[in-house]
Formats: C-alpha cells, structure tokens, sequence
C-alpha cells in the first residue's frame, strides 16, 4: 500500500508542476503578444497551415495502413464468413488494375 501512495503523492506533484508550468507559458506568450514580437496573424496562419499539413499526413498515414491491412487479410480468402468478403475486394482490385 505504500508505494501506491508514494505514487498518487509523485503524480499529484507532477501535476502541480505542469499547471505551474503551463501558466507560465501562457504569462510568456501573454507577455509576447503584448509587447508586439509575435504577430498574431502569422502564428495564426502558421497554426492553420500546420493543421491542415498534419490532417493530410494523417489521412494518408490511415490510408496506407488501411490497405495493408486489406491486403494481408485479403490472404485469408479460405476463412469461412470472412473469405468471400475478401474475395470480393480482391475481385475489385484487380478490375480496378485491368482498368488502366
């Protein structure tokens, strides 16, 4: 029972130290803002732009894991229920291939 308190005691230190932390970034950027070296704009425009590069990014991630994973289950077409769905998507890839 010990070390469980010892580790409910080091979490909740932790957690004051990130709250800490966090307002003291928040003051700093306040500070900033205030004292005009950061454009708010730019860093408005550089956020979005960086949301949109990482939405992408993660699309495609998804994507290429999502075929893979069709791919390696698609080599099961045997398994009872689950193969003829397999099948299928196999059918329609290699359509899709024939097309172009």
């Amino acid at each position: 029972m010990n070390i469980f308190k010892k580790r409910k005691d080091k979490q909740k230190e932790a957690d004051k130290l990130m709250v800490q932390n966090r307002d003291q970034i928040a003051k700093a950027l306040e500070a900033l803002f205030a004292e005009g070296y950061i454009d708010r704009k730019k860093l408005y425009l550089e956020n979005f732009i960086r949301g949109l590069v990482f939405s992408a990014g993660t699309v495609i991630g998804a994507t290429i894991v999502v075929a893979l994973l069709i791919w390696f289950l698609s080599l099961f077409d045997s398994i009872p229920l689950v193969g003829p769905f397999f099948e299928n998507t196999r059918e329609t890839i290699q359509k899709s291939e024939t097309v172009r």
